[in-house]
């Protein structure tokens, strides 16, 4: 954690220097002339990380031994030291800037109405996978106050009558992805944008998407806070870093162009206002700080909202007790976008076990599969993996905690974006969508859909990769090659992560043709390509006998299974069977 906490660190002040790091807000101190600095706080106890972590201080995503780091000016300073604490001042930021170039919407980054405008613009054009969903309003609208806004989520499978329903009864699994929980977040949305387009696009075309939406549905919310999000939209080339939706009736916060609003937002923390532990550490009682959790639990429309629709989503199978697990038939995964930090976070993260690993007394009752299913995802963005503890400082009242503490179902944050470089902080360039942030994401948020249907089972099977077969397309009757790399090693190994599983031999594969395991596909058996199954990392192989098969195009399904008895999830591939009338004959 030092390590990058503090290459981080270093990193930033150069970037404040050139405009890189901290957007708009910042920069507007810096012309005004207000003096900033990145203080460096000894909190060496669970008590001062309370104390620190309460929502009076903008907290940097970083932490170094016993040290956190705040944002902050002389006042805050002050303050810090007149709590007791003992602070330094890591970095002296400069007073003022000759030039300014933030990244703004006009580089890329989408509207509250052009998302909007987007999900109408996938359901109208493909009526048969997509349908939007309007889940609620927003504060602002519940008030009828002016730029309030619907909030709207799309459903996206291959539609049967009765897909896509708000009821938890269906044989569909479910996978929901929500994004901008926290205005200010921008990548969020852009790889929501990014889901959404991938799975209408690729339907028919990828191989796995295909089954997935053929099996399951994809439930996504591009802009959960949409409200706060139109007010950073506002900033312009310079967006304003607005947190918080925009609930203004409890307390007199600043306005966005003084300098000082950072420290001083009106609205509350949709992220510390869920009612599964809500009021807790790492969340604030004052109005106007950032993470001001509200005056009850799940008081803001927009996070009642949320807990609505979830309910309706997904079944409850988690007992009333901290201690109750969830069972391992529990259907159904929850994936919530956050910036920035390059983590994913999992349940808990009320308790506080700064310094981690968190013992077994503070850690979920179903830790292994979480860890597990958090671990399979960082395989492919290289995430760290932990509790917030266990990563940074605990956090109450948050959605993941909702999602998993009230209905079971695992549910993870993910903090997009490095902690260094131009693709750091909440606004970076817009070309980190494409070039870094969507190729690293979009293999874990398929990761996810994939185990949705048994998530506490499959995360702990092997992964299958490359399925491949000697020919795409045959005549009827003509043998094909099925070869598939199979891997239990596919867990991250990011540096900071907590509690990487154990890996095992594979011991067994399996592959199906047209229909899955679960839809009463018949097994064909695979042999190891070295002789024996007797390894983490296995090639596997079968020959299909194409058989009775009529001229047509079909799903091939891989998966393998571990020495710990657990079967992974399947990786499909497409075969297409031609018919005699294929090859057209030659007269002489």
């Amino acid at each position: 954690m030092a390590r990058w906490g503090q290459r981080f660190l270093v990193l930033c002040t150069a970037w404040l220097i050139t405009g890189l790091c901290f957007g708009s807000a910042f920069a507007r101190s810096l012309q005004s002339g207000q003096e900033l600095f990145i203080l460096r706080v000894i909190a060496p106890t669970p008590a001062a990380i309370a104390q620190l972590t309460d929502g009076r201080y903008d907290l940097l995503e970083a932490r170094q031994g016993d040290a956190l780091f705040v944002l902050g000016d002389q006042t805050v300073l002050r303050s810090l030291r007149a709590e007791g604490f003992e602070v330094s001042v890591y970095a002296r930021l400069p007073e003022r800037r000759e030039s300014f170039a933030p990244f703004t919407y006009f580089g890329g980054y989408r509207t509250v109405a052009e998302h909007y405008a987007h999900l109408n613009a996938v359901a109208a054009m493909h009526p048969e996978l997509a349908t939007v969903v309007d889940y609620g309003d927003s504060w602002r609208k519940v008030n009828n106050r002016p730029n309030g806004h619907d909030l709207l989520a799309i459903c996206i499978t291959k539609r049967r009558p009765n897909d896509c329903q708000l009821t938890p009864n269906t044989d569909k699994p479910r996978l929901l992805l929500i994004a901008a929980i926290h205005a200010r977040e921008l990548s969020t949305s852009e790889m929501a944008w990014r889901w959404i387009d991938e799975l209408v696009s690729q339907y028919g075309q990828h191989p796995d998407i295909t089954w997935l939406l053929d099996y399951h549905e994809m439930w996504v919310i591009p802009v959960a806070n949409p409200d706060g999000r139109h007010l950073v939209e506002q900033g312009g080339s310079a967006p304003y870093l607005q947190r918080k939706n925009m609930n203004d009736s409890a307390g007199t916060c600043l306005s966005p162009g003084d300098p000082n609003y950072i420290y001083s937002q009106p609205g509350v923390d949709l992220n510390r206002n869920a009612s599964f532990k809500w009021a807790g550490a790492g969340s604030s009682s004052a109005p106007c700080n950032q993470t001001y959790r509200g005056a009850t639990a799940a008081s803001e429309p927009e996070q009642s909202a949320l807990e609505a629709l979830m309910a309706q989503l997904f079944h409850d199978t988690r007992g009333p007790l901290d201690g109750d697990a969830a069972p391992i038939t529990t259907t159904g995964a929850m994936l919530t976008l956050h910036s920035f930090g390059d983590l994913i976070l999992l349940p808990w993260g009320w308790t506080n076990c700064v310094g981690g690993p968190c013992p077994p007394s503070q850690r979920a009752p179903n830790d292994a599969g979480l860890r597990a299913f958090a671990f399979r995802m960082s395989h492919y963005n290289g995430y760290a993996v932990g509790q917030a503890s266990e990563l940074l400082y605990p956090a109450s009242g948050t959605t993941d905690d909702w999602a998993y503490g009230a209905l079971g179902v695992p549910s993870f944050t993910f903090e997009i974006g490095p902690v260094n470089g131009t693709c750091a902080f909440f606004t970076p360039a817009y070309r980190c969508q494409d070039d870094l942030f969507w190729p690293l994401n979009r293999p874990a948020f398929l990761y996810a859909a994939k185990v949705a249907r048994q998530p506490y089972q499959l995360v702990h099977g092997p992964t299958t990769f490359t399925v491949t077969l000697s020919s795409p397309a045959v005549l009827s009757g003509q043998p094909v090659t099925l070869t598939a790399l199979i891997r239990d090693d596919a867990y991250g190994s990011a540096a900071n992560s907590v509690g990487r599983p154990a890996t095992y031999s594979i011991v067994a594969a399996e592959a199906y043709v047209r229909l899955p395991d679960w839809a009463g596909g018949t097994a064909i058996p695979m042999t190891a390509q070295d002789g024996a199954f007797d390894s983490p990392v296995e090639t596997a192989t079968a020959v299909i006998n194409t058989s009775g098969l009529s001229a047509g195009r079909y799903l091939i399904f891989v998966r393998g299974q571990n020495a710990a008895g657990y079967w992974g999830p399947v990786t499909a591939q497409w075969l297409t069977v031609l018919g005699e009338w294929y090859f057209p004959v030659v007269r002489r």
